[in-house]
């Protein structure tokens, strides 16, 4: 199992409040458990440390989707490396996945053998870094069609989470997916024990059941319709152009 000591959740302007501390909280929650600060009862596993950080492209505020201010713990450095680098959705990942240092990054980590994850439109970033090869992904449905025209393999029943431990790609839907993705990449990356402490700390377990521990989430409805109007309204935005075209 890939050894993870440290997580870095990218903030940037305009990128989605739900999309993007959802994830934090819940792996700083994790940082907690494998600690020890938190433990409803003796593990066997001795205490260990586990760096989360939520990181920016230049130090100072970012101001989220909504308006949201926050204060990110770090700025991103070229030289460093994060076991696992998530990167969020919001309406300013169109103009992210156009910033060259970010797919840069994405690729290093990628090519050094870390993991690295996304949810909602972050995964249109992903794949303007380029690596998400024929692997199956999801993502949400506002940016689906958009990746299905440039090849990108997103089912057409998109999954709440799609991991592919050979890949080293983790990827979610909009919002509503991000609680399950987030604690499945924990039980996944930190064992089933601390994903099952994580997920009873965010009432994960409870309101998905057992689908925590497995590699792909529950199948989310269709609907036809309305995801056409919601593609033809934000995939201009959300997934814009490659630059070569």
């Amino acid at each position: 199992m890939t050894n993870i000591e440290s997580i870095a959740v990218l903030a940037y302007e305009k990128c989605s409040e739900q999309d993007t501390i959802t994830p934090l909280e819940i792996f700083k929650g994790a940082s907690m458990v494998v600690s020890g600060a938190i433990a409803p009862w003796q593990r066997e596993v001795a205490p260990s440390k586990l760096d989360v950080k939520l990181v920016s492209l230049n130090p100072g505020v970012v101001t989220m989707q909504m308006g949201t201010q926050v204060i990110p713990d770090a700025a991103l450095d070229d030289d460093r490396l994060y076991d696992v680098f998530y990167v969020p959705g919001g309406v300013g990942s169109g103009a992210l996945a156009t910033d060259d240092r970010v797919l840069k990054l994405i690729r290093r980590h990628h090519e050094e053998g870390k993991v690295i994850a996304a949810n909602c439109s972050g995964v249109g970033v992903l794949a303007r870094a380029d690596i998400l090869g024929g692997a199956p992904v999801t993502c949400v449905a506002a940016v689906a069609r958009g990746l299905r025209a440039e090849g990108i393999n997103v089912p057409v029943g998109r999954r709440m989470w799609i991991g592919n431990p050979e890949e080293r790609i983790w990827t979610a839907t909009g919002s509503y997916g991000v609680n399950g993705s987030a604690v499945a990449l924990v039980a996944h990356y930190l064992g089933r024990e601390v994903g099952t402490i994580v997920s009873m700390m965010f009432d994960t377990l409870s309101g998905i059941g057992d689908a925590i521990f497995d590699e792909q989430g529950p199948e989310f409805y269709q609907h036809a319709d309305l995801e056409e109007s919601f593609q033809d309204y934000f995939q201009a935005m959300l997934l814009p152009e490659p630059a070569a075209a």
